[in-house]
Order: structure tokens, then sequence, then C-alpha cells
């Protein structure tokens, strides 16, 4: 049994809903039959405005965010915890990526505004929308598909201005190693973001050796905490299969 072989057993006749996309060197190894089905996004949709920025807002990366007391969120991130107001956007995008801190996105979405973020991406990607702010309840949902996400992530990695070497840097030292990533070869350099919310558990990371290159994007809904605990599994043993 080769290794898509092994992937696509771990992925089939689950309980829970997957979505699942592989490409090597940009061409297509394996996609699920709900590739094109809109997860909410979690923490996914941070790609999408760091990508908004990389095209659109290169120049403000030096601007500086004065943040309100009013507007700190809980949730991922350290700014809740600090006593920080002058913000650089640089360092926020940093922030957003690496450490998902939710802080930092809702000011970047204020910032460049969610609605013009929000028209960006629909224009340009089929599957996704973004129309609230990160730990805000609302009706609305931010949403995507592993089509759309995985679009978006290549768009980012091969972008090339200042904005987007701080986009890399992040996405390379991003803090949640926890699935794809987890025990996958370590002679690969990786690059990933994870999301999460109560039922949902995403992660895509690119995996890079030589002329090597392996983009994975996963994402699931579940019901249970066992379900929890088996897709953290799936997902940990796709990265290490990917790279053996």
């Amino acid at each position: 049994m080769n290794k898509i072989d092994e992937i696509e057993k771990l992925t089939q006749n689950n309980p829970w809903r997957t979505a699942i996309l592989i490409k090597e060197n940009g061409q297509l190894s394996y996609s699920s039959p709900d590739i094109d089905y809109e997860f909410k996004a979690a923490s996914l949709i941070k790609l999408g405005i760091a990508l908004y920025i990389a095209e659109k807002k290169n120049d403000t990366l030096n601007d500086f965010i004065y943040l309100k007391e009013s507007e700190i969120v809980g949730g991922a991130g350290v700014i809740n915890r600090l006593h920080i107001q002058k913000w650089h956007i640089c360092d926020l995008i940093d922030l957003m990526l690496c450490l998902s801190d939710n802080t930092a996105t809702n000011a970047l979405l204020d910032y460049y505004d969610i609605d013009c973020i929000n028209s960006f991406l629909q224009e340009n990607f089929k599957g996704i929308q973004l129309k609230r702010y990160l730990m805000q309840k609302s009706s609305e949902e931010n949403l995507t598909s592993v089509v759309a996400i995985m679009e978006v992530f290549e768009r980012l990695l091969s972008t090339s201005n200042t904005t987007s070497k701080v986009i890399v840097r992040a996405l390379a030292h991003q803090s949640v190693r926890n699935k794809l990533v987890a025990f996958s070869n370590p002679e690969f350099k990786t690059f990933n973001k994870t999301g999460e919310l109560e039922q949902e558990q995403h992660d895509i990371a690119r995996f890079e050796k030589d002329s090597k290159q392996i983009d994975c994007c996963v994402m699931t809904h579940f019901e249970t905490f066992d379900e929890y605990q088996q897709i953290i599994k799936m997902m940990q043993k796709i990265g290490k299969l990917l790279t053996e």
C-alpha cells in the first residue's frame, strides 16, 4: 500500500466529516469528496487576511495601530496579557499567524476594513467568506472550503515582497505544531497554520526538502471528544506519511 492509499484509508469511513487536499510540487496528489464543502474557517481565515495585506497593502507594513482596552479580546494570543498599546502592522501580522492572536487579527480587520478584505477574498476565491470578527458572537460566520484555503495558502507562499517575508517567517514559527507537522520528518522545513473551534479541527501545512514541496490541508467537523482525539492522531499520521 502506498502512502496516498494509506492516507485515503485514514480519512474515509469515519464518524466525523473530513476534507483533505494534497499537492506535490503544485500538482494534485489526492483529494477527498468533500473538498468544496464550506466549513467554519476558525483561524484559517487569518491566512486570507494576511494575503490581502501582502497583495493590496504592502506599503503599510510599518504603520502603527493603537489599541484601546475595549478592543482586547480573549482566546488565542498574548496581547490580552500585555500592557502595550502601540503596535507595528508587521508585528500584528506575525502574532496573528504564529500565535493566532485574536486581538491582533481584529485590529487588522478594523484597520483595513473587514468588508474590503471579504470582498477581495470573494472576488478571488470561490468558497470563502469573512463575515465576523474573531471571538465575536454573530449570526454570520467565517467559512472556507479546503480548495479555497489551499489556493490562498499557495498564493501567500508564492508572493514575494516585504510583507510576504514577515508572513513566511511567521508560518515557519507557528506555535501550534500538534497536528500535521507534529511527527513529520525533521529534514523537511515546515510552514503551517492551524484552526480550531468547539467542533472543528483544521490544519494546513507545507513540507519542503530540496526540490520537493508537499502542501496538505485537512479540515474536519466532529461531535465528540473521542472523535477530536482521533482526528488529532489522524492528522499526525498524515504528516508523518507525507514526509517518509
